[in-house]
């Protein structure tokens, strides 16, 4: 009988890390492909995501998406893969650590040419289990690096 609730405690471990990455990835693919459906997977009713060690905002997912839905010709795309997630999870709390590397690119005024920002850093999550799965109700962001640069846009040639 003992083996078996082992078992059963690593295979809910094991669920609980699969849905705190998938609530993490929720947010990134979201943001990236502005494709709010999945991003408001993310988060839990009063989350917060602080920008503010970066020069950013803190503000909620709600107003974060309500800024960056505003059409905005210049942008062509962006992209940050989560990589190094450390999950430490304490009951119905959970705390995780990702690295990001971000690459996202605009328009310029000079045909054939865009502006790619380059990027990486980390995110320190605060999650809680609800009755919808994990979500983030606290995520702050740091930014280790960052380069910008003017390129040629192979794609639209």
């Amino acid at each position: 009988m003992l083996e078996d609730e082992v078992m059963n405690h690593n295979i809910n471990v094991l669920q609980d890390r699969l849905e705190i990455e998938a609530a993490l990835r929720a947010y990134a693919y979201g943001l990236d492909e502005r494709r709010w459906e999945a991003w408001e997977l993310a988060f839990t009713d009063d989350a917060i995501i602080d920008f503010t060690p970066m020069g950013g905002k803190r503000e909620t997912p709600a107003q974060m998406q309500a800024r960056l839905s505003v059409p905005d010709p210049a942008w062509l795309f962006a992209q940050h893969p989560l990589i190094n997630t450390v999950i430490e999870i304490k009951g119905d709390e959970a705390q995780a650590f990702s690295d990001y590397q971000m690459e996202t690119g605009r328009r310029t005024d000079t045909p054939g040419e865009i502006i790619r920002v380059s990027g990486g850093g980390s995110y320190s999550d605060r999650l809680r289990r609800t009755s919808d799965g994990w979500r983030i109700y606290n995520r702050s962001i740091s930014l280790k690096w960052r380069e910008r640069r003017r390129v040629t846009d192979e794609i639209s040639r």
